[in-house]
């Protein structure tokens, strides 16, 4: 019981100050640490990171920090991409998947720190990719249980060029309503452990209100440096632990 809610903790903390669902730490944790079988660790955290967004998008939100016109063109097609995602964990073996997004997560975690600058102005995106990376975004939601924050934040930096904490804030508004769905289709094929998403929830929550408030009393550099170094740590744990598997 104390190790579910520290690890909790954690991961709200880190949803929190750096946009992301949570799955990121809560997934893995669930696995290696707290020994639940694999499609649990990956059904459970998207309960978890509903509370844990909502908490961290509150803070954000206080400061001005969510870009609502976004948000309806990534959130929507992202409903249903984690629709889709998360029904196809009955067919699909992730391990490839999770090797190849470890690559992009690497890639990205090198960009991260030296492509964005804060005098180049935001980029105008055409709609129409706002909405097919909105759909691949909930897809890799659902599919993973990952919260889709790591892909979405480095997009919403490197590609609009938003202000780092405007990324962060704008991707808890769009995991709060892709895992939404996600999280039913999970619970109905059985990939939720209700009893152990409420002791993550006792920590997440609280978690992610003090990474929120750390993160937007921090400059906009050491941010995007310190969510650099956690891509860069999560791409090798993950392509590690896949790349272990496929060849065993």
């Amino acid at each position: 019981m104390f190790k579910a809610i520290i690890v909790g903790l954690t991961a709200g903390y880190l949803s929190g100050q750096f946009g992301i669902g949570g799955g990121l730490i809560t997934t893995p944790f669930i696995r290696l640490i707290l020994l639940y079988p694999p499609l649990i660790a990956v059904g459970t955290p998207l309960v978890v990171n509903i509370p844990t967004a909502l908490a961290g998008l509150y803070a954000y939100n206080k400061q001005g920090f969510v870009d609502y016109k976004l948000v309806p063109f990534l959130a929507l097609p992202g409903i249903v991409g984690a629709i889709a995602g998360s029904y196809g964990t009955r067919f699909v073996n992730g391990s490839i998947i999770l090797l190849i997004t470890a690559g992009v997560i690497f890639i990205l975690g090198l960009r991260v720190p030296f492509n964005y600058r804060n005098d180049a102005g935001e980029r105008e995106v055409k709609h129409l990719y706002l909405l097919i990376f909105g759909f691949l975004i909930g897809l890799f939601s659902g599919f993973l249980g990952l919260g889709g924050g790591f892909l979405l934040v480095p997009f919403l930096t490197l590609f609009i060029r938003k202000d780092v904490k405007s990324a962060f804030g704008t991707s808890l508004a769009v995991i709060a309503a892709i895992t939404i769905p996600a999280a039913v289709v999970h619970f109905y094929l059985g990939h939720v452990d209700l009893r152990l998403a409420g002791l993550l929830i006792l920590g997440a929550v609280p978690g992610a209100f003090l990474g929120s408030r750390v993160a937007v009393r921090l400059s906009n550099r050491l941010l995007r440096v310190a969510f650099s170094l956690l891509l860069l740590v999560l791409a090798g744990y993950l392509g590690y632990n896949e790349l272990v598997r496929l060849v065993s």
